[in-house]
């Protein structure tokens, strides 16, 4: 299970002030804002689905304890997404009013896997509902340690004004989440290495990466990286194996990535690619590119990004 590293999943989460009617909980009902909670997803090119069933989208407020976002009645009380579907799209988890206030948790209640039965897979009745299914048609059950109970919690103190548009990006990278549990065949997804961004802050940055003959490289996995001021990797993803069609229509061609919710100034992107033992096989062909990001804005490459095969040594 290596390549399952060069997933990332990204939840965009837009806290919109509006005048509709407020969840009626607590004292603090005079004044409201609203939550919309949306999913997206970056790549991976080994894996031909990750399914990931939620049942609820709760945020958490010192005075009136957890608020649900969403339940789902209207989906039958779940709701599946395939997080491959959402490469350079958005998907809505959720919309409501809420009190204005200081929020410090967001949590994702997922059906998950419970009991190993022996085969890779789990039994109980949650069994099926949240999986990754490989290129080769092998579907592996995904296990999320107290996911129907406690849920995937990520902390973070944010607040509601009134009369302002607070927007929040989660940027959660299964790269570090995935973890196969060795002999057990556990597929376990951990809620760790989440970052937030603040929406109105931050922006994207697109783009493509091809090969010195113009053609995009769909063999080996390629990793785009965007590299702060002192060179850390802020926000990494996995460039497209293959063409996407969004919904509107636009077509995507295979070497297209999107680095999601970068906070406004200036970055460096790297660019590489890796064989399936994790050696690195491609590099740039040139010195790291400079990019500006714009709060609010998709920053788009003027050129495509070009990598060059690394020089292998010949073995003794």
């Amino acid at each position: 299970m290596k390549r399952l590293i060069v997933l990332s999943i990204l939840v965009l989460m837009m806290l919109v002030m509006a005048g509709c009617g407020f969840l009626n909980v607590g004292n603090n009902t005079d004044s409201t804002g609203s939550l919309a909670l949306f999913l997206a997803d970056a790549p991976v090119n080994d894996v031909q689905n990750v399914f990931v069933t939620i049942d609820e989208v709760q945020v958490y407020n010192e005075e009136n304890g957890w608020l649900t976002i969403n339940d789902f009645t209207s989906d039958g009380g779940e709701k599946t997404f395939d997080l491959l579907t959402l490469r350079f799209d958005e998907d809505l988890l959720g919309q409501e009013s809420l009190p204005v206030g200081t929020y410090t948790q967001i949590r994702l209640i997922v059906a998950a896997n419970e009991e190993l039965n022996g085969q890779g897979n789990y039994s109980g009745p949650n069994a099926g509902k949240s999986y990754i299914v490989l290129k080769d048609g092998t579907k592996k059950d995904i296990f999320i340690p107290s996911g129907t109970q406690t849920g995937l919690k990520i902390n973070h103190t944010f607040t509601i004004e009134e009369g302002v548009i607070t927007q929040l990006v989660l940027d959660t990278d299964v790269r570090e989440m995935l973890h196969s549990a060795g002999k057990s065949g556990k597929i376990i997804l951990r809620p760790t290495a989440i970052k937030v961004v603040d929406k109105v802050i931050s922006g994207d940055v697109e783009g493509r990466v091809i090969d010195s003959g113009g053609n995009a490289i769909t063999d080996v996995d390629v990793i785009v990286e965007a590299l702060d001021a002192s060179g850390n990797v802020v926000a990494s993803t996995v460039a497209t194996a293959e063409e996407t069609i969004l919904e509107d229509g636009t077509v995507k061609p295979a070497g297209s990535f999107k680095l999601r919710g970068l906070e406004e100034g200036t970055y460096w992107i790297n660019a590489y690619a890796i064989d399936a033992n994790g050696a690195v096989v491609y590099e740039l062909s040139s010195e790291l590119i400079t990019v500006q990001v714009v709060a609010k804005q998709t920053t788009v490459l003027e050129n495509d990004i070009i990598l060059k095969p690394v020089l292998q040594e010949p073995a003794l």
